[in-house]
């Protein structure tokens, strides 16, 4: 995608979005699921062709420690705005989607045309952290059988934790309710801890100039939260913590996970000084994680029904972070393997 189109694509996947959920609101129950997924399936693309404006900096850390506090937190404010349009302004939970996208559509708006005035990346940023180009299809096949099983041990912890988080997400009015804890306002009381405390945690690595060194932070952080995850959900199984905070310190974890994902790839091609881009590997990832849920959603419903959304989470919440730490080691070992063969450059050397 040329660097002058993506403004465009941004606004069109958006205004997609929104008449999607229109139709969420005017057609039969039967087809509202297809609405849903028409919805969603731009939102998904976005992400991508926001982060292509950040990486490749030598700020890159600080621009994606805004986008990665806007990705905790906005999941509990729309949430919690959703809730107000229904309760204030009696729209019916069929319109709710669709008046919420609207009143937010052109702040929206306006957020694409700030982030289209950024700059592209000068001679310091090309050289610290590697030159970043669009890949066609020669240059993704060359890339994947380099780094093949890298890649796929990437796959494999992005994608059990997005099953965790969309889990979290998708049901958490549900979650809540089977936890006694109702309220509008407790989808963002929970969220923002936890995006104070990963928002201070990424910005440190924004200190960091050596990408190896780097690295190895953002390991020692995944590895953390994946633990954090299993320990947190066992605790709360015995009784030894409370449902908001089994809610906040399970999420904390899967975040610590997550969101340090993007500043894994993008230190790990100013590493290997590979002419790529991040977003090919966002997106494979993302693909895989969304399959992966699409799974765990079906299994739910046609195979164990009987099952309360909070039981599902928490057998997630130990699958999920049980394999993110087991890939993460993986990665670990696969790419210094990688690195060691490489010839370090003098800035990586005094950095």
């Amino acid at each position: 995608m040329k660097a002058g189109h993506r403004i465009y694509y941004i606004i069109g996947l958006l205004t997609f979005s929104e008449v999607a959920l229109l139709g969420f609101a005017l057609l039969p129950v039967p087809l509202k699921v297809c609405s849903i997924f028409l919805s969603g399936l731009p939102l998904g693309m976005i992400w991508g062709v926001i982060f292509s404006y950040i990486e490749g900096r030598r700020i890159s850390e600080i621009l994606n420690v805004g986008l990665s506090v806007a990705l905790i937190v906005s999941s509990g404010l729309v949430k919690t705005l959703g809730q107000f349009v229904m309760d204030n302004l009696h729209v019916s939970e069929y319109w709710m989607p669709f008046t919420t996208g609207l009143l937010v559509y052109p702040v929206m708006l306006l957020c694409s045309w700030l982030l289209n005035q950024i700059p592209a990346p000068n001679e310091q940023d090309i050289i610290q952290r590697t030159k970043r180009a669009p890949m066609d299809g020669k240059d993704r096949r060359k890339f994947l059988r380099q780094f093949f099983w890298g890649i796929c041990m990437l796959v494999v912890f992005y994608g059990a934790l997005t099953v965790f988080r969309e889990l979290r997400d998708s049901f958490a009015a549900d979650i809540w309710k089977e936890l006694h804890i109702e309220g509008a306002m407790i989808f963002t009381q929970t969220e923002v801890p936890i995006a104070v405390f990963v928002l201070v945690l990424m910005f440190l690595i924004v200190f960091v100039r050596n990408n190896r060194l780097a690295l190895n932070i953002i390991y020692c952080i995944a590895v953390t939260g994946g633990s954090l995850m299993v320990f947190s959900t066992l605790l709360y199984v015995y009784g030894f913590l409370s449902p908001i905070w089994w809610m906040i310190l399970s999420g904390l974890g899967l975040y610590m996970g997550y969101i340090p994902f993007t500043y894994l790839i993008e230190r790990l091609i100013a590493s290997l000084r590979v002419v790529s881009t991040a977003v090919f590997i966002i997106y494979l990832a993302d693909s895989f994680g969304y399959l992966g849920t699409t799974g765990v959603f079906m299994v739910k419903n046609f195979v164990s029904a009987d099952i309360s959304w909070t039981v599902m989470l928490m057998r997630t919440a130990l699958f999920s972070g049980f394999v993110s730490v087991l890939s993460i080691f993986a990665i670990y070992c696969y790419f210094k393997q990688q690195l060691n063969s490489l010839i370090l450059i003098p800035s990586e050397i005094h950095d």
